[in-house]
C-alpha cells in the first residue's frame, strides 16, 4: 500500500509536457532507486559542462527528468532491461569526471536511439547507479 502511495505522489510530481504520458500506478511497479546527476553537454564551444539531472528507476522503467522546486519535468523514459544499457567509459583518458558513465536508451519514449555521459556525485553513488540500472528485472 505505501508503495502505490508513493506512486501516486510521485505521479502528480511529473509533468510530462509534450510527450506521451506514461501512467506510474500500474500493477507490479514500484519505485527502485531516485536521484540527482549530473548530463555532460558539449558546448558549440567544446567546452563541457553539465545539466542537472533527475533520474526515477522503477523495476520495469527508467524516467529522467529536471527538477524545478517540488515537480519534475520529464525529459525522456525508456522501458528497463531491454532498452536500458550502461557502460564504464575509461574516464581518465577521455578527460571526464571520475564518476562518469555512458547511459544508452536503445529505445526511448521517441522511438529512436539515444546516449548521454552521467556524472554521479560521488563514487559509491556511481557503482549503485550503474548497478541498478544494469540489473535485470
Amino acid at each position: 500500500m505505501k508503495q502505490i502511495e508513493e506512486l501516486v505522489c510521485l505521479e502528480m510530481r511529473l509533468d510530462f509536457g509534450k510527450i506521451k504520458a506514461v501512467p506510474l500506478v500500474v500493477s507490479g511497479r514500484f519505485l527502485v532507486h531516485q536521484g540527482p546527476m549530473r548530463q555532460l553537454s558539449l558546448k558549440a564551444t567544446s567546452r563541457l559542462s553539465f545539466i542537472s539531472i533527475y533520474l526515477h528507476l522503477f523495476n520495469d522503467l527508467l524516467i529522467l527528468s529536471s527538477k524545478n522546486t517540488s515537480r519534475f519535468r520529464v525529459m525522456d523514459y525508456a522501458a528497463l532491461a531491454s532498452h536500458v544499457h550502461v557502460e564504464r567509459l575509461n574516464t581518465e583518458v577521455l578527460g571526464l569526471p571520475p564518476d562518469s558513465f555512458l547511459l544508452h536508451l536503445s529505445q526511448s519514449h521517441t522511438g529512436q536511439p539515444t546516449a548521454m555521459i552521467l556524472v554521479a556525485h560521488t563514487s559509491s553513488d556511481k557503482e549503485v547507479w550503474m548497478k541498478a540500472l544494469s540489473s535485470k528485472r
